[in-house]
Order: structure tokens, then C-alpha cells, then sequence
């Protein structure tokens, strides 16, 4: 009932009955997950990050049963640390989701973000570039390789990849934003 009533985007409602049926059957991870993802689209990220939490610690204690779930569990949970600030922590999720689904270009993107977010850089860029041999289409990746690009003095392409995502996606908001700073600081 809870995915019909999250289908039809009665997100509220879906809660309710994922928090009911989860009361009723504590071990099952996907209610837990299914909850988080009904706080996320609520807004509520306080009770998505526990959610999440509870899930990751459910899944891991019920052995391959979850096996499946536990990626997108970790890159969830990312996604709600990073709305708290701990990108650190968040890194350690994408890290997580990259291991377990490492052909995954989303996973590599992520992680490549989240590393320019705490000042890995060289790492940022490897995964980000991991990122974009898999997809070459993917223009956020094309967005946050320049940025990461630049933190390490190589500014030869940051230009170019900057144009690269808004080729791909001509209205994208950071990658135009980003590169109008870049030609400002260069007087251009």
C-alpha cells in the first residue's frame, strides 16, 4: 500500500504505512529504506539521515539478504549527510556505493563531488574523470572536473570542460555560473 500511495505521490501517506508495516516487521530493510526516501522527498532530513542509518544497520546485521539494497542505501545516506554538511562523512558512503557498484557513473561522480568538497583534489579528479570515461555524455560531471581541475593548477582544460557540459546541457546553471567567474578572474 505504502509504494502505491509513494507512486502516486501521496508521500505523506506512503509514510505512514511504511512506519506501520516496519512496526510490524522490524527486520525488513527496504520499509526503512522506502521511509527515507519518503523524508526526502519531504524535506525532512533530519528523519531521512536516521532512516538510512537504520537501514544501512539492518542490512549489514541481515547478511546477503540485502546485499542488493546496500548501495543505494549507502548513496542515500551520502546524499542526506551532505544536506547536514558532513561531507566527510558523505564521502565515506559514495566511497561505499563506488566499491559496490564500481561500474556505477553516478557512484564515481558523487564521490569525485564530494572529494572537491573537502579538498582531495587529485582524487576528485580521478573519480570525476572515472566518471566521465563511463558516461561522456554526463555533463554534471563535465561541471565539477574544471573546478577540480583548477584546485590543482592544471588549467589547461578547465575552459574547455566547463563548455563541454554546457554543450551538453546548454541551460546548466552551475557550469555557465562557474565559467563566467573563471573568464572574471581572468579579466576576460
Amino acid at each position: 500500500m505504502g509504494q502505491v500511495l509513494y507512486d502516486q505521490q501521496l508521500f505523506k501517506e506512503s509514510l505512514v504505512c511504511f512506519k506501520r508495516a516496519a512496526e510490524l516487521q522490524p527486520t525488513d530493510v527496504r520499509l526503512r529504506f522506502r521511509s527515507g526516501n519518503c523524508y526526502h522527498v519531504l524535506g525532512n532530513h533530519t528523519e531521512l539521515k536516521s532512516e538510512f542509518i537504520s537501514a544501512l544497520d539492518a542490512a549489514e546485521a541481515g547478511g546477503n539478504h540485502w546485499g542488493y539494497l546496500l548501495p543505494q542505501i549507502h548513496v542515500n545516506l551520502g546524499i542526506a549527510l551532505e544536506f547536514e554538511c558532513m561531507v566527510i562523512s558523505a564521502c565515506e558512503h559514495y566511497r561505499e556505493f563506488a566499491i559496490l557498484c564500481p561500474t556505477h557513473f553516478r557512484a564515481l561522480k558523487l564521490l569525485g563531488s564530494a572529494l572537491l568538497g573537502v579538498g582531495e583534489y587529485k582524487a576528485a579528479v580521478k573519480a570525476l574523470e572515472e566518471a566521465i570515461y563511463m558516461k561522456n555524455d554526463y555533463a554534471d560531471a563535465h561541471c565539477d572536473l574544471p573546478s577540480a581541475l583548477h584546485a590543482i593548477g592544471d588549467d589547461e582544460n578547465v575552459i574547455k570542460e566547463f563548455q563541454k557540459a554546457i554543450d551538453l546541457k546548454p541551460g546548466h546553471v552551475d557550469a555557465l555560473y562557474n565559467l563566467g567567474c573563471l573568464y572574471m578572474d581572468m579579466g576576460r
